[in-house]
């Protein structure tokens, strides 16, 4: 999937915003797919390829002492 990246952002927030995850496979994923970007931050608007996930997102509920 391609996005576009803004200007001051930063790749792992790109990530988790996108995918859910910013964990360093995907973060080296992202930078092999993507050898135009050579920084941690957007120095302006950027057209990326996001890599496919490693692993779905494991959301837990609160644990409640009381019910």
């Amino acid at each position: 999937m391609r996005v576009k990246a803004k200007h001051g952002e930063l790749v792992t927030d790109l990530l988790f915003k996108q995918l859910g995850q910013d964990d360093d496979v995907i973060e080296a994923e992202f930078y092999r797919l993507n050898p135009h970007v050579r920084a941690d931050i957007f120095p302006q608007d950027t057209l990326v390829t996001l890599p496919t996930p490693t692993h779905k997102t494991n959301i837990q509920k609160p644990t409640r002492s009381w019910d």
